[in-house]
């Protein structure tokens, strides 16, 4: 009987101990990739040639693309065939690097202060982070998951979430739209961005 209570109690004590060895690598995976965008950034001006091309490197190797595009089609995933979900990841990480680089270009040394990170499952994490400027302070927490290695999956910047923000937009296109409508004007949107 005692050995059955060993056994039993096994998988959880693993669990257990599988989820506090990997406390803190999330952070610390997000935070070395924004400290190479950072990096980045401070050792480039604005318009300096092969900038941008450096920071969407530096920015792609922390967050996983399918799974970004995943789950902001949510259900909606299904019924895309396997090469209209290639070919939508495929527009939809273009459009947000050309949306967001921008942004980060404008970068002026404000500082990234990681606060905490807390565990959402076993292979789910969220790190929360401010950037502060000269006269505020910006909330941005990021959702990373692991799977091999740590991976953001969404960023809540404000408390507005990015992948609900575009899984609410795409929802009401696909009421109306067809996969491949909706890849059209994805890849639209990305090159004219």
């Amino acid at each position: 009987m005692k050995r059955f209570f060993s056994i039993a109690w096994l998988p959880l004590v693993l669990a257990l101990w599988s989820q506090a060895a990997m406390a803190g690598q999330a952070q610390d995976t997000l935070q070395a990739s924004v400290d190479e965008v950072l990096t980045v950034l401070r050792g480039s001006k604005q318009g300096d040639p092969g900038r941008v091309d450096r920071l969407a490197v530096s920015v792609a190797k922390v967050f996983n693309p399918e799974e970004l595009a995943k789950r902001t089609l949510a259900s909606h995933w299904q019924q895309f065939s396997a090469e209209e979900q290639k070919r939508f990841t495929t527009a939809f990480v273009k459009l947000l690097q050309n949306t967001y680089l921008r942004r980060l270009e404008s970068y002026t040394d404000e500082k990234v202060v990681f606060l905490d990170e807390a565990a959402l499952a076993e292979n789910r994490a969220e790190v929360s982070t401010k950037i502060v400027t000269a006269n505020k302070e910006i909330p941005i927490v990021y959702r990373l998951i692991h799977q091999g290695e740590w991976k953001v999956y969404d960023v809540v910047i404000e408390g507005v979430s990015l992948v609900q923000n575009y899984r609410n937009q795409f929802t009401q296109i696909l009421a109306k739209e067809s996969p491949a409508q909706l890849i059209g004007r994805v890849e639209s949107m990305a090159s004219t961005n």
